[in-house]
């Protein structure tokens, strides 16, 4: 887009950085995926082939402009670029590729805090007929894939990537510790290839989350073991449409989920909006959040209660109740203020 070409005193090309940021570092295929993609879209539009010692903090911001106006990238989306080219030249002054770090003099339009708020109110969560009016509309093979996502929480991929032995009807537990996910290395220099690996954030070997199994879904999932086979040596509850391999995400937008939200004639929602529902369905009882971050298999408590801080419409009437319980209401008041006293002491 810029037309800028890498001066002798320039230095390497700032997508040549990039690429070997994204690919040298040991992280997740999908995350080399999803760093080639931002490359590709974002960064060598604009940047072309301008020396990673020539950017300025006013390309950045004119990048950032760029990304929000011309692109029309939503402010969530535009600190997340943002970020990842602070990280990619963080990492280039580690390298002695640069002096100074660009991104630091860049004040973004959109404080993190009004990130959080945007990303918040695009949290979609169904209601409990819409959820069963869906499952119940889905093919009875792939049925019991929905009742994991409704109602044990897990990703897409993770439902995928659910096995037999995973899965404990004594206990009433469920042991998330794989996924599907379109991250194999092709052999191309490409990742789009089909593979069981573990989950999101998780390094092989190490123990997965335990998810508690309700009733409802241990019944489905009883059924589809009575009706369909299982398939692999990690015996996969639910395999492609033969029977014969993984399933494909696009195949389940395409051959199950769209049809099935068409037929329950209901608007188009992502599938993921199934885990908000169990998100929402558990901390709208009372269930503490640091309970649910666990069995989200979220990073971090602070990153749940940030996220789903609005689905928890009873939290101020508990803290209202506790601290009448505790301060308030019940207890006898001094004869001279009307105050309550609390271990002897007047509350002023």
């Amino acid at each position: 887009m810029t037309g800028n070409e890498a001066g002798p005193t320039d230095g390497e090309p700032l997508v040549a950085v990039f690429e070997r940021w994204a690919t040298t570092r040991g992280v997740e295929n999908s995350s080399v995926k999803q760093y080639r993609t931002i490359l590709a879209r974002t960064v060598a539009p604009f940047f072309g082939d301008h020396g990673v010692r020539g950017v300025t903090s006013s390309q950045v911001e004119k990048w950032v402009d760029w990304m929000t106006h011309s692109l029309g990238h939503k402010p969530s989306t535009v600190r997340f670029r943002f970020s990842i080219l602070m990280s990619v030249f963080s990492w280039a002054m580690e390298k002695g590729l640069v002096d100074v770090n660009p991104c630091r003099a860049v004040a973004l339009p959109v404080s993190g805090a009004r990130t959080y708020r945007d990303q918040r109110a695009e949290v979609h969560v169904p209601g409990t007929e819409t959820v069963l009016a869906v499952i119940g509309a889905a093919p009875e093979r792939y049925r019991g894939m929905l009742w994991l996502m409704a109602g044990c929480g897990l990703r897409l991929g993770e439902a995928m990537g659910l096995g037999r032995d995973r899965i404990s009807f004594t206990r009433q537990l469920i042991t998330v510790d794989r996924q599907v996910a379109c991250d194999r290395d092709t052999g191309s220099g490409r990742y789009g290839s089909m593979r069981l690996r573990h989950t999101k954030w998780r390094e092989d070997g190490e123990q997965g989350r335990r998810v508690p199994l309700p009733d409802v879904v241990g019944m489905a999932l009883r059924r589809h073991l009575r009706d369909h086979a299982t398939w692999g040596e990690e015996e996969l509850l639910f395999s492609n449409a033969t029977g014969t391999g993984l399933l494909y995400p696009y195949y389940w937008y395409g051959r199950i989920w769209r049809p099935a939200l068409a037929t329950a004639g209901v608007e188009y929602f992502k599938s993921h909006s199934l885990r908000h529902f169990y998100a929402a369905s558990l901390l709208s009882q009372g269930v503490p959040v640091s309970e649910v971050s666990a069995w989200l298999g979220h990073t971090s408590v602070s990153f749940t209660e940030r996220y789903y801080a609005d689905l928890m419409p009873d939290a101020p009437d508990r803290a209202r109740l506790a601290i009448d319980g505790t301060l308030g209401l019940g207890r006898q008041a001094t004869p001279a203020t009307g105050v309550p006293r609390l271990h002897g002491m007047a509350l002023a």
